[in-house]
């Protein structure tokens, strides 16, 4: 599938560049944390098919975007064939963080206004599919264009990492939980309530496969990643 490149080299020369620990900081603890979840996704995945992995949160402002780029990046530079998919079609972020220009996306594709190649862009080896352009955002989720998509990129890579809304906030989590094959949840150490927790769970009920605790504190490191992936 031939999509646009851009190149990591500028990539590592964003703004927010330093918050890709997986492209920018790959020696650092917090990468390695990465290597860690993604090996333990690995280890579930001879248990049952994990190809896409939506990855959500309580609520906004947890790292859930963060986390599901650093680990698109992780399994890329691992070599394996990654796409990254923007489903928070209400507060997208991803074509910010990767400089990428504006372009038709996942809400196009949704509504039958592009194809999967014109929406897909390429940051070294990881491809990006980005929130798009689209007004019609809401019902992008539970579209059967959404679905096609979907099984068309099964069928192109080995690893599907969706950035989904909070499970909490939108009728959007719902149906993405559905359709991806697990999901883990990012929680923010010391700011996320334990009832949005528990409610958060109950929600994902058997699609839910880990937690992630973000910003657990570490000596020397004010991002550091703690992984309790339940069952991993």
């Amino acid at each position: 599938m031939s999509v646009p490149a851009h190149s990591l080299e500028s990539v590592t020369q964003l703004r927010d560049a330093g918050l890709l620990v997986a492209l920018n900081a790959p020696e650092s603890m917090a990468a390695e944390q990465y290597r860690v979840l993604l090996n333990r996704l690995d280890r579930v995945c001879t248990e049952r098919p994990l190809r896409a992995i939506a990855i959500s949160s309580c609520a906004r402002g947890e790292g859930r975007s963060l986390t599901a780029a650093n680990l698109a990046l992780t399994a890329a530079r691992e070599g394996r064939e990654v796409v990254l998919v923007e489903c928070d079609l209400k507060r997208p972020s991803l074509s910010h963080l990767f400089d990428l220009a504006p372009r038709a996306g996942l809400a196009e594709l949704a509504e039958g206004k592009a194809e999967l190649p014109q929406a897909l862009s390429r940051v070294g080896n990881l491809a990006v599919l980005c929130a798009g352009e689209g007004r019609e955002r809401a019902a992008a989720m539970g579209s059967p264009r959404f679905t096609t998509a979907l099984d068309t990129l099964r069928a192109s890579f080995s690893l599907i990492v969706l950035d989904a809304p909070p499970a909490l906030a939108l009728s959007d989590a719902g149906q993405l939980a559905t359709a991806a094959d697990g999901v883990i949840l990012v929680v923010r150490v010391g700011e996320t309530p334990r009832d949005m927790v528990r409610m958060a769970v109950e929600t994902l009920s058997h699609r839910l496969i880990g937690i992630v605790l973000n910003c657990a504190e570490q000596p020397s490191y004010s991002r550091y990643l703690r992984h309790e992936a339940a069952g991993a």
